[in-house]
């Protein structure tokens, strides 16, 4: 969905880049009707448009590196479809099929040995249920993930609508020298209010990025201590079996 959303506000961007364009048109020809002896008059006009210049630098610097980070929800959330399709579920099917009850070794087999491996096998099937639950979770932690770069950009869009409204009105202003101070006045508003949306944007999404990387590295941590090693049955018991059993071995056939 970021792709989408992403490409709506590349679209966004390129309108208030016009609109900005054409705002600064309009105060240019305005200007260009004042003669010069007075200037002076104009002074305010002038101050308030290097004022609007610095609001404007800030909004795109803000923007320009946002732009340069954007994230793929999409990607995030295809790997998390993969911890599940290629990790969880296979785990859990796996872990069905060493079910005791589906085992022919345990109706077969009896003795020392075969009780052995009796009773790794539900360690075994845990460790598999516990890989299927990790791959669960790492999918629920990419798709929050891939929701919170949705929202964002939802947000940077709804900032960049506020500036986009607040140029055309601005424009519609731009008409007369009367008309220039409040013009300018509009449009530094527009941007402001959307500097200042972009900064409460970035702020939830570095809030969230944040507590995910927590939850992730949990995960992670997770991984280490609890699917590091395969339960394993005790090999001193199960070798040296054959299937009659002569020198008193740990297998025997059940009849």
């Amino acid at each position: 969905m970021s792709n989408a959303i992403i490409a709506e506000v590349d679209e966004k961007l390129r309108e208030i880049e016009r609109d900005v364009q054409r705002f600064f048109d309009a105060v240019n020809e305005v200007l260009s009707w004042v003669p010069d002896f007075l200037s002076d008059l104009i002074e305010p006009i002038r101050r308030g448009i290097e004022g609007l210049n610095q609001k404007l630098r800030e909004f795109w610097d803000r923007i320009n590196q946002m732009l340069t980070q954007r994230g793929d929800s999409d990607r995030l959330k295809q790997a998390g479809d993969a911890w599940v399709d290629q990790v969880g579920n296979p785990a859990g099917d796996l872990a069905g099929s060493l079910s005791l009850d589906k085992l022919r070794t345990t109706v077969d087999w009896s003795g020392r040995a075969a009780e052995a491996y009796k009773a790794s096998v539900p360690a075994q099937v845990s460790g598999l249920g516990g890989i299927k639950d990790l791959a669960n979770q790492m999918k629920s932690s990419l798709v929050n993930l891939a929701n919170a770069i949705d929202n964002f950009w939802l947000a940077i869009k709804a900032a960049l609508v506020v500036f986009a409204v607040g140029a055309v009105a601005a424009i519609a202003t731009a008409c007369t020298v009367v008309g220039l101070p409040a013009a300018i006045a509009a449009i530094a508003t527009a941007v402001g209010v959307s500097v200042g949306l972009v900064v409460t944007a970035v702020t939830s999404m570095q809030s969230l990025t944040q507590t995910i990387a927590v939850e992730q590295g949990n995960l992670k941590q997770k991984i280490h201590d609890d699917l590091g090693s395969w339960a394993r049955t005790n090999t001193e018991v199960l070798g040296h079996a054959s299937v009659n059993d002569p020198s008193g071995m740990n297998w025997h056939v059940t009849a």
